[in-house]
């Protein structure tokens, strides 16, 4: 069970860990997965995406292992309808987000929440994307933004939509035109205005920050404000970036 008094309601919880771990590394961290989860892996020569997308998995595992009296392995997973993953049992909430070598979790008490992490990248499509998935409303203040920052607000605004997408729980279901995000990357933290049907009683809020090496994360949950702290991965086993 969840550890009593140890994650106040208040705050959420982040936890960047590294990606870019040695052969025989990876090997031990894989002990901390499911049977089910080593089950379909290769534990010999992992192609790269495959490499990281295990040790995000591990690295969860770990964390969520520093919240509750159950081993990493141990720990029963379950996923919603659209695929989000879920304790079976306990009111802990968390997601996961990596881009290259680099993860980010959230934890927190209660209700939904999502977080995503993008590594910035001048070469995206970016104004495709923009005219694809903006609202009105985001996509004429992003037009007005100084070239220089168009790119950094791209990804501001971007991660805020991974990030209600998973808190959502709807995935791809709902429509991104539907919600509206903040622009300015000066802004980091406020509401998002949601359209979509059953949404008028949320509270979505998000906190959105540049944590370097052109990397930006935002965290969308729903309920009242809440404060951000970053944990040390090294307590959970876990390497830096």
């Amino acid at each position: 069970m969840i550890q009593d008094n140890h994650l106040p309601a208040h705050i959420i919880e982040i936890w960047p860990f590294g990606l870019a771990e040695s052969p025989d590394r990876t090997k031990t961290l894989l002990a901390s997965l499911a049977a089910d989860e080593q089950d379909r892996i290769n534990v010999g020569i992992f192609p790269e995406i495959g490499r990281r997308h295990a040790i995000s998995r591990v690295g969860l595992r770990r964390v969520l292992s520093s919240y509750l009296d159950v081993a990493p392995q141990e720990i029963s997973l379950i996923k919603g309808e659209h695929g989000k993953p879920f304790l079976a049992t306990g009111d802990l909430a968390f997601n996961l987000s990596h881009t290259g070598d680099h993860a980010l979790v959230a934890v927190s008490r209660h209700g939904d929440l999502g977080i995503d992490l993008e590594k910035i990248r001048e070469s995206a499509p970016i104004e495709d994307l923009a005219l694809r998935c903006f609202s009105p409303e985001e996509l004429e203040q992003w037009q007005r933004c100084p070239s220089e920052l168009r790119v950094t607000s791209f990804f501001h605004l971007w991660a805020q939509k991974e990030a209600f997408l998973k808190a959502h729980g709807g995935g791809m279901t709902i429509p991104l035109k539907d919600f509206d995000c903040s622009v300015d990357p000066a802004v980091g933290s406020g509401t998002i205005r949601s359209r979509i049907d059953g949404d008028a009683t949320k509270s979505w809020r998000f906190i959105a920050s540049d944590l370097g090496q052109d990397l930006r994360f935002a965290i969308v949950w729903d309920g009242e404000e809440k404060v951000i702290f970053e944990r040390n991965p090294e307590d959970a086993g876990l390497s830096r970036w």
